[in-house]
């Protein structure tokens, strides 16, 4: 299941970078969750279709080129770490960033339940259970 549950969370991320909101969001479960890190302006939760297509917009409106690189991505059951960068320019800025993101996935039935993202990589590799 594990190795199962690293692809959906791959196939998700690779659609996030084709900028396709419709592969994306089938990622999710129909009550899937986004758990945001608060590192922008963004500290929240969005629940359900509904509330991950306003995520996406926001994000979009504030974002061009956005996208996302994995360097690592470990699983532990039914949750699947990811260490990534984020990379983009913001739309009215113009200005090119770079940022280090830790993902942790829950996942369920081929889709993601729940998406948390984390400001420190300790505490994700915690809350997935692969902490040391």
């Amino acid at each position: 299941m594990s190795a199962e549950n690293v692809e959906i969370v791959r196939r998700w991320i690779d659609a996030g970078n084709r900028a396709d909101l419709d592969g994306w969001l089938s990622g999710f479960a129909p009550e899937g969750e986004w758990h945001t890190s608060g590192r922008f302006a963004d500290r929240g939760v969005y629940r359900g279709r509904e509330g991950l297509v306003r995520y996406w917009a926001e994000v979009q409106g504030d974002i061009e080129e956005l996208t996302t690189s994995v360097s690592e991505i470990r699983a532990n059951g039914d949750k699947v770490f990811v260490a990534a960068t984020l990379s983009g320019r913001g739309r009215q800025s113009k200005a090119r960033f770079e940022e280090r993101a830790w993902l942790v996935t829950t996942c369920c039935d081929g889709r993601l339940e729940r998406v948390e993202a984390y400001l420190d990589p300790d505490e994700a590799l915690e809350a997935a259970g692969l902490s040391e």
